[in-house]
């Protein structure tokens, strides 16, 4: 009897053991990371860290990625305003690009897009800044996703 319950207590040790070894506890999610697309900016190849001139978060490097090709031509052609067009192409183009990633996440509207605006540009207020999230929605993010 004794040898019976020996060798049980061994056999759940072992597969108590066998179970940690095998289990090596709560993993890191994997980072999320995305291609550092460069496109024909203003001129130059230009990628989306070195057009703002800061490493890009991930929503905006994805809507970077998807609206680099346009982002060009709609910064350059598109009437945002007296105070819109004479900002210098990077601050047009991060504002549009912001308005694209705040227009596709649920509950951001124009108002969270105008406070998002105003801490970069605290000089703007809503005449300034809802071009851009009416014009980015109807022309550079109203293509679709590629």
């Amino acid at each position: 009897m004794k040898r019976g319950a020996l060798l049980l207590v061994v056999l759940i040790a072992a597969a108590v053991a066998a179970f940690f070894i095998a289990w090596d506890g709560p993993k890191d999610p994997p980072l999320r990371t995305l291609d550092n697309s460069a496109f024909v900016l203003d001129g130059q190849s230009t990628t989306c860290a070195a057009l703002f001139r800061k490493p890009c978060d991930y929503e905006t490097q994805l809507e970077y990625n998807r609206r680099g090709t346009d982002l060009d031509t709609f910064v350059d052609s598109t009437d945002l305003g007296p105070w819109g067009n004479s900002l210098p192409f990077a601050d047009a183009a991060e504002l549009a690009l912001q308005a694209c990633v705040y227009s596709r996440t649920a509950g951001m509207t124009v108002l969270e897009f105008i406070e998002l605006g105003q801490r970069t540009h605290p000089d703007a207020g809503s005449v300034e800044l809802t071009p851009f999230w009416n014009k980015a929605r109807q022309e550079l993010c109203a293509t679709p996703w590629q």
